[in-house]
C-alpha cells in the first residue's frame, strides 16, 4: 500500500504542480505583458514623483528634470531615460533599442505612448515647454514578463505547493485505496490458496471492476481450479500407487510364510529380518501415501513418542549400515523426557530417512552426530554428517520433491531425491520446522524442530 501510494502520489503530485505553473503562465503571461495596465506597473511611488517633476518641467525647462533625475538612486535612475529636441539624452547616456520607436511616435498629437523595452512594459510622455521646447520622456515601468511570472511563483510558492498537495494527495490516496483494495484481496487469496485452500475464489469480489484487476482475478481463479483438478488427479494416482504397491508386499509375505514352513530352521535368522523389513516397509509405504496433499486431508496426531527412545533405537537399526562403512554414531540425547505427538511411524521414517542420508553420504572412517535436547517448548534435533556438504545455494531445494544436486552426495546416492521432500512433509504435518546448513568444519547439519507435549496434555 504505501510503495503504491506515494509512487502514485508524487506523479500526481509533479503533474499537478506542472498543471497550476501552466495556467499560471497562460492567465499570467499574456496581461503582464500588456504595457498599459497600470495596476501591473511597479514603482508607483517613483511614477508619482515622475509624473510631478514633468509637470515642473514645464515651468521650468528641461535643466529642472535633469537636475531631479541626476539626484535619483541608480536603480530608479536607470528606468527613465530622456531626449530634448535635439535627440540627445539629457544624462548623456546610450538610448536602448526598443526604446528608439517609441521616441519617434511622440509628438504634440500623440502625447503619450505604451511599448515594450527589453520586453518590459513602458510608458512615453511628449513635454511641450513654454519657450517652445519639448521633452521626451520614456519610463520602464515593470519588470519583464517572465521576471514577474518567476517573482508570482515564488512569491506564492508555499501557497501553491499547499493546495497541490493536499488535492493531489487527496486523489491519489483514493487512487490508491481503490487500486490496492483488489491487490490486497489477491495477495489474501494467494496466501489461502497457498495454505491450501484450492477452492477459494476471488473473481466474485472483484466482478463488478470490469477491469484489468477483474480479469487478473479471473485468471487467478483458472490457475487455481487447474491446480485444484491437478492435485485431485495426484490423490487419485496416489491411492492406485499405493493398492500397486500393496499388492507385491502381501505376496511377499505369503511368500515369506511358506519359507518359513520349509526352511529347516538354518535360515530363520535371515527370514525374521526379511520379514521385519518387509513389514517395516509396508508400514512405510501405507503412511508415506497417505501423507496429507491438501491441509483439509490432514490425519490427527493421535499417538506419542519419546524422541529420545527414538533416536537410540534407530542408531541401534541402522548399527550395520554404520559398521559396514566404519563410521561412529555418536549420539548426544538430552536426559529429560522429549514427548511429541505423532501419528503411527510417519515420525520414525522421517527421522530414519535423514539418519540414513547422513550415514551414506559421510565417508569411511569418519563419524555421524545425532544431537537432541529442548529449549522448554520445542524439542531440538541435529543430524550432523561428515560429508562434503551441499551448495548454499541448494540448500532450501534439497527439500523439493526429485530435486538431486550437481554434487557427489547425491550423483553416487542412486536415490531419486524423495527423502527430504518426505521428512519436511512429515515434520510440517507435526507442527515443527527442518531446515539444513553446512557447518564450518565440513559436513551438512539438518536441523529439526518439533512441538513438545506436557505430561498433561497426554
Amino acid at each position: 500500500m504505501r510503495s503504491l501510494f506515494w509512487k502514485m502520489f508524487f506523479g500526481a503530485w509533479i503533474t499537478a504542480v506542472v498543471m497550476v505553473v501552466a495556467t499560471v503562465y497562460v492567465t499570467q503571461v499574456r496581461e503582464v505583458g500588456d504595457p498599459r495596465l497600470e495596476d501591473r506597473w511597479e514603482s508607483a511611488a517613483l511614477f508619482r514623483q515622475l509624473s510631478r517633476n514633468l509637470r515642473m518641467t514645464r515651468r521650468h525647462g528641461p535643466e529642472s528634470f535633469r537636475f531631479w533625475l541626476e539626484r535619483q538612486p541608480p536603480e530608479a535612475r536607470d528606468r527613465i531615460y530622456a531626449i530634448d529636441r535635439s535627440g540627445a539624452e539629457i544624462l548623456g547616456r546610450a538610448i536602448p533599442r526598443d526604446m528608439a520607436p517609441l521616441f519617434q511616435v511622440l509628438s504634440f498629437r500623440n502625447r503619450e505612448d505604451h511599448g515594450l523595452v527589453n520586453n518590459k512594459p513602458t510608458v512615453a510622455f511628449f513635454m511641450p515647454q513654454r519657450d517652445g521646447d519639448s521633452l521626451r520622456v520614456a519610463f520602464i515601468a515593470g519588470s519583464s514578463k517572465e521576471e514577474l511570472l518567476l517573482r508570482f511563483i515564488l512569491r506564492n510558492f508555499w501557497p501553491m505547493l499547499l493546495l497541490s498537495a493536499l488535492a493531489s494527495g487527496i486523489a491519489c490516496y483514493w487512487l490508491a485505496r481503490y487500486l490496492s483494495r483488489p491487490l490486497d484481496k489477491l495477495r489474501a487469496a494467494t496466501r489461502r490458496v497457498a495454505a491450501g485452500e484450492l477452492d477459494y475464489r476471488v473473481s466474485p469480489a472483484l466482478a463488478r471492476r470490469g477491469d484489468e484487476l477483474s480479469e487478473l482475478a479471473e485468471d487467478f481463479d483458472s490457475m487455481t481450479a487447474q491446480l485444484q483438478s491437478s492435485m485431485a488427479e495426484q490423490r487419485r494416482l496416489i491411492k492406485d500407487v499405493s493398492h500397486e504397491l500393496r499388492s507385491p508386499l502381501a505376496r511377499l509375505q505369503v511368500a515369506l510364510g511358506i519359507a518359513r514352513q520349509k526352511s529347516d530352521g538354518r535360515l530363520d535368522g535371515e527370514l525374521d529380518r526379511i520379514g521385519k523389513a518387509a513389514d517395516y516397509l509396508e508400514d512405510i509405504i501405507a503412511d508415506v501415501l497417505s501423507l496429507p496433499v491438501a491441509g483439509a486431508d490432514q490425519r490427527p496426531l493421535d499417538d506419542v513418542v519419546e524422541v529420545g527412545a527414538l533416536l537410540n533405537a534407530l542408531t541401534e537399526d541402522l548399527g550395520p549400515e554404520a559398521r559396514a562403512k566404519n563410521l561412529q554414531v555418536r549420539p548426544q540425547l538430552a536426559e529429560e523426557e522429549l514427548l511429541v505427538a505423532t501419528r503411527g511411524s510417519s515420525l520414525t521414517a522421517a527421522l530414519e530417512n535423514i539418519l540414513r542420508n547422513a550415514i551414506k553420504y559421510s565417508p569411511a572412517g569418519s563419524s555421524v552426530t545425532v544431537i537432541a535436547g529442548s529449549d522448554g517448548q520445542l524439542c531440538k534435533i541435529q543430524v550432523i554428517d561428515s560429508g562434503s556438504g551441499v551448495e548454499e545455494s541448494e540448500l532450501q531445494a534439497i527439500f523439493r520433491p526429485f530435486y538431486r544436486t550437481d554434487s557427489a552426495r547425491t550423483r553416487d546416492s542412486g536415490g531419486v531425491g524423495l527423502g527430504l521432500a518426505i521428512a519436511q512433509r512429515t515434520i510440517s504435518h507435526h507442527g515443527g520446522e527442518i531446515s539444513a546448513r553446512n557447518v564450518a568444519e565440513g559436513g551438512l547439519c539438518v536441523e529439526i524442530s518439533l512441538p513438545l507435549l506436557s505430561l498433561g496434555e497426554h
